[in-house]
């Protein structure tokens, strides 16, 4: 399933943001489905590179809902020594600032589990402001 992450991940998306309520949600628990069952580190690499950035409210906090539980179960000591560590302190930070407020919200819990590691503070404190931190 990872070779075909990314595109099912962009069709899900693309479902999210595009359909009545009820797809909506179908989508949405697909997209869950596809990141337990491809590796973690693909998982968060389709999730930043598709779901984040993408321009549509539904499919950012969709994405950002799913990025934070793989934090949670990756664990922040065990993702602090990943390539991908200053790349999801940066994303958490503007999750943290997204217009929509579950979008948002997804992102601050991001931030406060992040905060608690000592590199993560300090690729944060690269990535946000003092205030905004």
């Amino acid at each position: 399933m990872d070779s075909e992450a990314d595109e099912v991940a962009g069709v899900l998306l693309h479902m999210v943001w595009n359909s009545p309520e009820f797809i909506q949600k179908a989508a949405c628990q697909s997209l869950g489905m596809m990141v337990e069952n491809v590796t973690p580190a693909r998982a968060m690499t389709v999730l930043m590179d598709r779901g984040v950035k993408s321009r549509y409210v539904q499919a950012r906090k969709c994405a950002a809902e799913l990025l934070l539980s793989l934090v949670e179960k990756m664990g922040v000591t065990k993702l602090a020594g990943t390539p991908r560590a200053e790349r999801l302190a940066h994303v958490a930070g503007t999750l943290a600032q997204d217009c929509h407020k579950d979008t948002r919200h997804y992102g601050q819990e991001m931030v406060k589990m992040l905060l608690n590691n000592q590199k993560f503070k300090k690729l944060l404190e690269q990535s946000l402001s003092p205030h905004d931190l």
